[in-house]
């Protein structure tokens, strides 16, 4: 690997991925370019370590092919979505605040300061708003679940936050939330955070989804959607979908950052060679809601993708102006749909390690000329020196062979990539690269 400009072949710096960077792999996360500073005697920059696992990706562009001949019928599924819960924050909105400095006619006792109290506006409707405290002095907070403006009176409506910062999150809030389609009983994480100046904001996190065990094609699926968070101002629809195999339900997943497991939601889906119409509908019911959805085979015309290379996962691609092609473990010649695709996501995984690129360029698949995509081989730890005065500033990426940067799912912050600088055999400085 050839050294950076302006480097002396008495000095060298080694990035030491096969140590800590190791480490930040068993625990995936979403590393970004990480920055520190070194002082100009220890400027020229020469060796970088190699990291066992790795990608490349190169993309074969064609002309734009015709458009899909029509599809004709193919089998119909048909499955009933059941409500779930997680931990995890699937999709974050900013909530609607309306704050009063005057008191509830009945509250609480609340001694000390740092009291917060309003309205959470989850629509333009008057009768959408719910009353709040937000005792932040005690890492309380008061909901009126029953909007009726009496804060007492709500068995289930008092929460607590480890946190006395300015930013103090809520976890498991139960709510029923107004919408279009159907009022919404959801699992949420609210996240309070107070100014400057005695002014506040808040964050709903959704943490709760739709899935089913669905069998395809002798193939047992964990398929589920998430809806977009309910505002008051539109339908609720699926915004991704959960797509996985059943073996796999209780691997983790953080859609906030990234997930092999979703996908955006689409009317069409192209999975384990078969291509699907999709539709969607909630149903309230008076017991149990539920999401019915109904795949509908289709047969559009194919093309060939030849894929080289080790440890891929899942590559994810998109076509406008609807169509999610997913392809697991692809090796060799693998079919997809005739189009004009965006590669979104290219995963890799080897043991419980994830890292992914994203944005990874485009793919054209054409009945006559078959697209190539070379992906796999070792991930480089990759350094860029750039000297500002007398400073040498030091950024990392995890670069594959087509240079791409490659990103673990999220931020490892016990573990972040060492360096060291050497001259000769002389160590001069060491230190951790700072996520930022």
């Amino acid at each position: 690997m050839n050294g950076a400009k302006g480097s002396s072949p008495s000095t060298r710096l080694a990035a030491r991925g096969a140590g800590p960077a190791v480490q930040a792999l068993e625990q995936p996360s979403l590393r970004r370019t990480g920055r520190i500073a070194v002082r100009l005697t220890v400027m020229p920059l020469a060796l970088l370590a190699w990291l066992g696992l790795g990608i490349s990706a190169r993309l074969s562009a064609f002309a734009a092919p015709a458009e899909p001949a029509a599809a004709s019928p193919g089998t119909t599924y048909t499955a009933d979505l059941n409500y779930q819960e997680t931990d995890e924050v699937l999709v974050f909105r900013a909530a609607g605040v309306k704050v009063q400095t005057a008191p509830f006619p009945k509250e609480p006792a609340l001694p000390g300061q740092n009291v917060f109290r309003g309205s959470l506006l989850w629509g333009p409707r008057t009768e959408q708003a719910m009353p709040f405290i937000w005792d932040k002095g005690r890492g309380r907070l008061f909901l009126d679940l029953n909007r009726n403006r009496d804060l007492t009176d709500d068995a289930k409506g008092t929460f607590t936050s480890a946190s006395r910062n300015d930013i103090q999150s809520f976890t498991n809030v139960h709510l029923v939330l107004p919408a279009e389609t159907g009022n919404r009983a959801l699992r949420l994480q609210l996240d309070f955070s107070s100014y400057q100046g005695g002014s506040m904001g808040v964050s709903a996190g959704l943490c709760s989804y739709w899935e089913t065990r669905l069998s395809l094609r002798g193939k047992e699926w964990q398929f589920g959607l998430v809806e977009n968070l309910p505002d008051g101002t539109g339908p609720v629809s699926p915004q991704y979908l959960l797509l996985r195999s059943w073996g796999e339900r209780r691997r983790a997943f953080h859609l906030t950052s990234s997930s092999a497991d979703f996908c955006n939601f689409t009317k069409g889906v192209f999975f384990d060679h078969q291509a699907y119409d999709l539709d969607c509908r909630y149903e309230p019911g008076t017991d149990l809601p539920s999401y019915k959805v109904t795949l509908k085979e289709q047969a559009p015309r194919l093309a060939e993708l030849k894929v080289t290379g080790a440890d891929l996962h899942r590559l994810i691609l998109t076509a406008k102006p609807a169509m999610t092609v997913v392809l697991d473990e692809p090796e060799g010649t693998v079919n997809l749909p005739v189009g004009r695709y965006s590669l979104d996501e290219v995963w890799l995984r080897k043991g419980e390690t994830e890292v992914v690129r994203l944005n990874a360029g485009t793919v054209v698949a054409d009945e006559q000329h078959p697209a190539n995509l070379v992906a796999g081989g070792p991930l480089t730890n990759s350094v860029e020196g750039r000297p500002q005065g007398d400073t040498l500033w030091l950024g990392y990426q995890l670069l594959g062979a087509d240079r791409g940067a490659y990103q673990f799912p999220t931020p490892d912050r016990q573990h972040p990539p060492e360096f060291a600088v050497f001259q000769g055999t002389n160590r001069l400085k060491a230190g951790k690269f700072q996520y930022g």
